[in-house]
C-alpha cells in the first residue's frame, strides 16, 4: 500500500507564496488593462476636441457643432446641443474677456453695467436715412456674453398671432407657443390671480413654470406719482387700446399693461425687495452645471472670420477660421455650423465666407462659393419717435420708495419704466398691434438718493436730448413700417464692416398717420384730466411743430433689426442656409417677417424649437 504523505508546513508556505503571486500579477494585469482602456477612451474623447496631428492637417481643432455668437440665441442654443453627451460643441463670441476666466465664468454676475458705448461695442452706423433728413444712425451692440440684451430692458413681448401669419406655416403664434413657455418661470405661478389679473387657466395656458428665465412685473406701488395717476386712463376702455391688460402675453395683445420683464430675484420669488439682476440667455441657459460640461467648450475674445467650405455640391461647410489673442486657427465641424451673431453680423459672415448675391460679392472682391440672393436683404426695424413731456413739480417723477431707519429701502427693478401700451389705431383692417408705447419716467432717480449722473438720453441721432429730472417720456414706436433694407460687406475681411443701409426712403401716409393719431389723443389727454394737471409743457414735438417735420427730424430705429437671412426665402424652415450644407441660422436675422413686439421671446422660442 502505497501511503501519500501530509504536506509539510513548509510546502503549503511555498504554495501560499506561489498564489499570491499569481493572485498579484493578475490583480496588477487588470489594473493595467484598465489603465489602457481608460487611456484609449480619454484619447477617444480627446479627438473629439482635438485633432490628431496627422501630416498635412489643417486643422488645430475638431467638434461636432460650431456655434457663432453668444447672444440671444447662441446661448440657449449651445446649452441644448450640449445636453446630448454624445455631442461636442464648440461656442464663439467675439467680444473681449470680462474679468472672469473663461472656465470660471458666474453668468449671475453678468450684470448689466454697461453703457452703449464700450469695448464690447462695435460702433455701427447706418448710412443716411433720406425719410430722416439724411441722419446717419448710431446702433449700439454688445458683442459678449449674453449679447445686446445685455444693454436693454429686458422687455419680454409676444408678437400678435395675426403678425404671424406671415410666418411660413409651420411658425405660426401656435406653434410657438410650446417655445415661449418652455423658456419662461413666470410670476402668475407665484401670486394669487387676484393679485396678478391672469387667471390659473390663462396662467397654464399660456405661460411657463421653471424655465430659464424669470419673467417679473414692474412694481405698481412703486410707479411715481406722473405714472400713478394715469392707471385711471390706462383703465379706460374708450382708449385707443381698448382699457387695461393683465397679460399682453395672453389671450389678448392690445391693452395698457405692466411690463413684463427678464429680471430675476436672487433670493425669495416673491420678494419685490429682493436683489435682483437682469435676465439674459447666457445667464439663464449657461449656469455653471452647463458651462462644466466636458462636451462644451465656450470662448470669448474669439472672432470668426470665415466659414470654411469644401468642393463639393452643394458646397458643405466642414470648418471655422478663427482669430484671437494666440492666432488664427481653423478648426473642423462635422455636423453643423450655427449662427447666431444676430442680424447684422451673421449675413456679414455667410457673405464673407463667399456666401450670397453673386453681384455684390464681386463688387467686394469676394471669391463665389454659393449664391443665395437674400443673404444680407429684408432688413426690417421698427422705427420710433419720443413725445417729451415736462412736468410741473419734479417729486411727480421720484419713484414712491419707502423710508426705514437707514434711508430708502431698496426698490425692486422699475427703473425707468412703468405702463407699457399696445394698441391698433383703427387706420387698417387686420388686428396687428400699429404702435408700442413705453411710459418712462426719467431715470436721474435712483430709490435711495434720487441722482444719476448718466440720466437716460433720447437718442435723437447726433443731437441726443438729455432729460432733466422734470421729463418724461412717451416712447411711440411703429410695429409694422414698410421699410426694407439690407447689409453688405464690403470686403472679404471680416474686421471691415458692412454696409448697414436701412433704406428709409420715406414714410407712408399711414405711418404719419399712427404717429398723428396717437400724439394727439395724448394732447387731448393732457388738457381733460387730472394726469394732465401735472404736465407743465410738450417739449417734443411741440404744440408749433408740424408733426411731418418733428418725424422727419426725429425718427430713430427701435434697435430690433431682423430677417436679414429670411427664413423661406434665405433659410428653409428648419433654418439651414439655401445652397450650402451644414449651415444654419439661430438669431433674428432667420425671421420669417415683421413682429409687432420685441424680439427677444421670439428669439429664444426660435432657438427653442431649432433643435429638431
Amino acid at each position: 500500500m502505497v501511503l501519500i504523505a501530509p504536506l509539510s508546513n513548509e510546502s503549503h508556505s511555498s504554495k501560499d507564496r506561489c498564489l499570491g503571486k499569481k493572485t498579484l500579477i493578475i490583480i496588477f494585469g487588470v489594473i493595467v488593462l484598465l489603465a489602457l482602456g481608460a487611456c484609449v477612451w480619454g484619447a477617444v474623447m480627446t479627438s473629439k476636441f482635438v485633432k490628431v496631428n496627422k501630416e498635412k492637417s489643417i486643422y488645430s481643432e475638431e467638434f461636432d457643432f460650431i456655434v457663432v455668437g453668444l447672444g440671444a440665441g447662441g446661448s440657449v442654443i449651445t446649452s441644448r446641443l450640449s445636453e446630448v453627451s454624445s455631442w461636442t460643441v464648440l461656442a464663439l463670441d467675439g467680444g473681449p474677456h470680462e474679468e472672469f476666466s473663461s472656465t470660471h465664468i458666474d453668468p449671475n454676475n453678468l450684470l448689466p453695467v454697461y453703457s452703449f458705448v464700450s469695448p464690447h461695442d462695435p460702433i455701427i452706423t447706418s448710412l443716411p436715412l433720406r425719410a430722416a433728413n439724411n441722419k446717419i444712425m448710431y446702433l449700439p451692440h454688445f458683442n459678449g456674453l449674453g449679447g445686446t440684451a445685455r444693454l436693454y430692458g429686458g422687455i419680454n413681448v409676444r408678437p400678435s398671432p395675426s403678425i404671424m401669419r406671415r410666418w411660413p406655416a409651420n411658425w405660426t403664434y401656435d406653434d410657438l407657443l410650446p417655445y415661449y413657455k418652455k423658456i419662461e418661470d413666470h410670476y402668475c405661478y407665484y401670486y394669487n390671480e387676484i393679485i396678478t389679473g391672469i387667471s390659473n387657466e390663462d396662467c397654464r395656458k399660456y405661460h411657463g413654470q421653471y424655465g430659464p428665465l424669470q419673467v417679473n412685473p414692474t412694481y405698481l406701488p412703486e410707479f411715481a406719482n406722473v405714472s400713478k395717476l394715469f392707471e385711471p386712463i390706462c383703465k379706460d376702455v374708450s382708449q385707443l387700446w381698448k382699457g387695461y391688460n393683465a397679460d399682453i402675453n395672453g389671450q389678448e395683445h392690445l391693452g395698457c399693461s405692466l411690463f413684463q420683464r427678464y429680471f430675476n430675484r436672487k433670493e425669495n420669488r416673491t420678494d419685490e425687495q429682493s436683489d435682483y439682476f437682469l435676465g439674459t440667455s447666457f445667464q439663464g441657459y449657461l449656469q455653471p452645471s452647463v458651462i462644466n460640461r466636458v462636451n462644451l467648450r465656450i470662448r470669448s475674445a474669439t472672432m470668426v472670420t470665415k466659414i470654411v467650405f469644401d468642393k463639393s455640391s452643394p458646397p458643405k461647410a466642414i470648418g471655422v477660421m478663427i482669430q484671437n489673442a494666440t492666432g488664427s486657427y481653423t478648426i473642423k465641424v462635422n455636423k453643423e455650423v450655427i449662427l447666431a451673431g444676430g442680424a447684422f453680423a451673421t449675413p456679414h459672415l455667410l457673405q464673407v465666407s463667399g456666401i450670397g448675391d453673386p453681384v455684390a460679392l464681386a463688387q467686394a472682391r469676394i471669391p463665389l462659393v454659393a449664391t443665395n440672393y437674400h443673404v444680407g436683404k429684408n432688413l426690417r426695424d421698427h422705427v420710433a419717435v419720443p413725445m417729451i413731456l415736462r412736468v410741473k413739480e419734479t417729486s411727480s417723477t421720484f419713484p414712491n420708495v419707502g423710508k426705514n431707519s437707514t434711508g430708502y429701502v431698496k426698490s425692486i427693478p422699475n427703473g425707468s419704466k412703468s405702463w407699457i401700451i399696445t394698441l391698433n389705431t383703427g387706420l387698417r383692417q387686420d388686428n396687428i398691434t400699429d404702435l408700442q408705447i413705453y411710459f418712462s419716467n426719467t431715470n436721474y432717480h435712483s430709490p435711495d438718493l434720487f441722482t444719476n449722473s448718466e440720466p437716460r438720453q433720447c437718442r435723437f441721432g447726433s443731437n441726443g436730448h438729455r432729460e432733466t429730472p422734470a421729463e418724461i417720456t412717451l416712447r411711440m414706436i411703429l410695429q409694422d413700417p414698410s421699410f426694407l433694407g439690407n447689409v453688405t460687406a464690403i470686403s472679404d475681411n471680416i474686421h471691415h464692416r458692412p454696409i448697414i443701409n436701412f433704406n428709409w426712403e420715406s414714410i407712408s401716409d399711414y405711418e404719419y398717420s399712427v404717429f398723428n393719431v396717437t400724439i394727439e389723443k395724448f394732447r387731448y389727454l393732457i388738457k381733460n384730466t387730472d394726469w394732465g394737471n401735472l404736465i407743465a409743457e410738450e417739449v417734443y414735438p411741440g404744440i408749433d411743430v408740424p408733426l411731418k417735420t418733428f418725424i422727419d427730424g426725429h425718427l430713430e430705429t427701435a434697435l430690433h433689426p431682423i430677417s436679414t437671412c429670411q427664413m423661406g426665402l434665405c433659410s428653409d424652415t428648419r433654418l439651414r442656409v439655401f445652397n450650402i450644407s451644414q449651415v444654419r441660422v439661430c438669431d433674428a436675422s432667420a425671421f420669417g417677417e415683421q413682429i409687432d413686439a420685441n424680439p427677444s421671446a421670439t428669439i429664444f422660442a426660435l432657438a427653442e424649437r431649432l433643435p429638431m
